[in-house]
């Protein structure tokens, strides 16, 4: 019998042994894949920032080397100079512009197909998310054609209407998912207290889905910031053109300015860093609670 416990003693220390050998491979495995993803994502910024801080003449010495002599006026050139900040202002209106007519449009959408109940509902829904197999850019064509017959090129609010149009659809989606997760007792208490349809969904759905909101809202910025191809056929103004769309200029037939080139890609990706950086839970929590269902 003591050899018996014995040997059962040893079998469990030896496969207690293996899951911390597995655990161990396993962590070092995990920790591995996320340092090669940090210095996969960071070291291109970090060249971008060192690149934009040379001098051409020292960019062409030495691509991957420090700068010898920092050089802040690319900054200064690129936002002047180049027109950065007229550019940026443009991005920005494209995308307020985008921001305010998908959030109201999704949000009552939403709003409506998960609280109420009426014939062809899901159709409506399906027909609604089958917007999502349609990507903005197959739709160039007849985007241009509508936009020159209505006389809206070079209209910055028109193009973030149609950027809007196309994030409906998955804006729908989430917050749809959102929202049938919100109790209905909720509801029921506020109609009992004599609460109508509208006072319902300021006071009640609209706080209580603002993790969602936050989350499309922040989708569909990015989204229309780094939007290049359509914003390429809908502006043809000098000063009407958008961050991507202006950030072209300065690569030209017989130059490239590739140090006032970083400068100004450097400024344009700050604000979807600055996104990420202080919505990171938001975005997780309204992508992760809207997905659990039923």
């Amino acid at each position: 019998m003591r050899e018996v416990k014995g040997k059962n003693r040893g079998q469990e220390g030896g496969a207690r042994s293996q899951l911390k050998i597995s655990s161990r491979w396993g962590r070092f495995f995990v920790y591995s894949a996320l340092i090669f993803n940090t210095i996969a994502i960071l070291l291109p910024l970090f060249w971008l920032l060192i690149t934009s801080l040379k001098s051409q003449q020292d960019l062409a010495e030495n691509i991957w080397g420090l700068p010898k002599q920092v050089v802040w006026s690319n900054y200064l050139v690129a936002w002047i100079g180049g027109k950065i900040g007229i550019y940026f202002f443009n991005s920005v209106l494209a995308t307020a512009s985008n921001i305010f007519f998908s959030v109201i449009a999704s949000v009552t959408i939403a709003y409506a197909l998960s609280r109420f109940h009426f014939k062809l509902k899901r159709l409506l829904y399906y027909l609604v998310i089958a917007g999502m197999m349609i990507p903005i850019h197959a739709a160039v064509i007849p985007l241009y054609i509508t936009a020159m017959k209505l006389k809206m090129m070079n209209n910055l609010i028109y193009l973030g209407i149609i950027y809007a149009a196309f994030r409906i659809p998955v804006s729908v989606f989430i917050l749809e998912s959102f929202m049938v997760t919100i109790p209905k007792e909720l509801e029921e208490c506020a109609i009992i207290d004599g609460a109508s349809y509208y006072s319902i969904f300021f006071r009640i759905i609209f706080p209580l889905s603002a993790d969602g909101i936050i989350t499309i809202t922040i989708l569909s910025a990015l989204a229309s910031w780094n939007e290049l191809l359509l914003a390429m056929l809908m502006l043809s103004r000098p000063f009407i053109k958008t961050l991507p769309l202006g950030l072209m200029g300065f690569i030209t037939e017989w130059t490239t300015e590739y140090t006032i080139l970083c400068a100004g890609l450097l400024i344009a990706c700050i604000p979807n860093v600055l996104f990420y950086a202080f919505m990171k839970e938001k975005i997780v929590r309204g992508m992760t609670v809207g997905a659990i269902k039923g």
